[in-house]
């Protein structure tokens, strides 16, 4: 894959954070990734060229986050030039998390594929059960007020 493109996604990413965005690297950060998502799905005039660049930058966080706080995970994008075709965090050997297909998803569908969900399955199955259990039990506890 382009260093280009993730050098971009990270352009993007750091200007989120200097604009106010709650991407600190914790786990309830993935909250406010969902909430964007969210936003994206309502608004579909934006540019395609802004839209995919935040797909792939959200996509690049939530993959390194697993990366950086789950043992022996890897982010991955897999691609050819400037085409991308899936973000993954995944760890040899083992459990492969589709980071992309999930952005993705909750663009189309925000309550059905919701990215705190797919996360906390992902920390369930990077061996991360007590982490996966405080995002599932805030996710119950949202799911209750809705």
């Amino acid at each position: 894959m382009s260093d280009q493109l993730l050098s971009e996604a990270h352009r993007f990413l750091d200007w989120a954070r200097d604009e106010g965005a709650d991407l600190n690297g914790a786990d309830e950060s993935v909250w406010f990734v969902q909430g964007v998502l969210e936003s994206m799905s309502r608004d579909t005039e934006e540019p395609p060229s802004l839209r995919g660049i935040k797909c792939l930058a959200y996509s690049v966080y939530l993959a390194e986050l697993l990366a950086a706080t789950c043992r022996d995970v890897r982010m991955v994008i897999d691609g050819d030039g400037l085409a991308v075709e899936e973000v993954l965090a995944g760890r040899e050997g083992g459990a492969t998390q589709f980071v992309l297909s999930w952005v993705l998803g909750c663009l189309e569908d925000p309550q059905a594929d919701n990215v705190v969900f797919k996360f906390a399955g992902a920390l369930k199955d990077f061996g991360e059960n007590e982490r996966a259990g405080r995002l599932y039990a805030q996710l119950e506890s949202y799911n209750d007020l809705r």
